[in-house]
């Protein structure tokens, strides 16, 4: 199967949450750029914040508006474009909408496909969210869990980890030590780690898995036999040159 096609069979109507670490943004853009490129309604947005210069080549309209926002997507949609929408600019940041206005966006046009980036990392590779996070509508439809493969095999510090303290809480291992697939799938796993708040399916997107020995790899996916998800994507590459390179069905 193509790349195309592969982020094509993501690609769903509805909302779809991505959260994780390293390789979010990535993983929002080109699920916007695969349904342009095939012709499908897409809105991109965050519930959190996300890098202002990123957003704008997308041409977002700013604020809380239900029929202005709407309004400017429909515009974008019917250039062929991609629909992008945020709250307002802070400094280098813009502002996400709030879950119950994506909730009402979704259910006035369930033919769109609503991509959220729903939580921050610090630039990180590996996190787990704070009590309030991710922000993840109602009626999110499915979540994907970002899971960067170069944290395999690093030291459990600062360099890699936000929120390192809780993260080695649920590790269970000290500080410094290497940081082993089944220490990230206990992550998953864990009512307040990476999937916290998730609804819908459940879809774990590796990232990164050409820096990595494919040993490493095949570890991870073992591990990740326990946890019940939809599927698990296995991605090369980094932002545009992002490529998946295969999509295992778990269910």
């Amino acid at each position: 199967m193509s790349d195309r096609k592969y982020w094509e069979s993501l690609l769903e109507p509805g909302i779809l949450a991505v959260v994780g670490a390293g390789g979010k943004t990535t993983v929002v853009s080109k699920l916007g750029a695969a349904a342009v490129s095939l012709e499908r309604p897409v809105v991109v947005t965050t519930t959190t914040k996300m890098g202002s210069e990123q957003v704008a080549p997308w041409n977002p309209y700013y604020g809380d508006d239900l029929t202005l926002g709407e309004t400017h997507i429909e515009q974008q949609l019917a250039q062929g474009r991609m629909g992008s929408w945020f709250q307002s600019v802070a400094g280098h940041k813009v502002l996400g909408l709030d879950p119950e206005l994506l909730d009402r966006v979704q259910e006035r046009h369930p033919d769109w496909s609503i991509i959220i980036e729903a939580d921050g990392a610090k630039t990180k590779w590996l996190k787990v969210p704070k009590p309030h996070e991710p922000v993840i509508p109602t009626k999110t439809a499915t979540t994907i869990a970002v899971v960067n493969m170069q944290v395999l095999g690093k030291p459990l510090t600062e360099d890699y980890v936000h929120r390192i303290k809780e993260v080695q809480a649920i590790m269970e291992v000290p500080l410094g030590d290497r940081i082993t697939p089944e220490g990230v799938v206990r992550l998953l796993r864990h009512e307040q780690g990476v999937f916290q708040y998730a609804r819908g399916k459940r879809i774990v997107f590796c990232t990164g898995c050409d820096t990595v020995d494919s040993t490493v790899v095949d570890a991870f996916l073992q591990a990740l036999q326990s946890l019940s998800l939809h599927k698990v994507v296995l991605a090369n590459g980094y932002r545009e040159n992002c490529c998946i390179q295969r999509i295992l069905t778990w269910q």
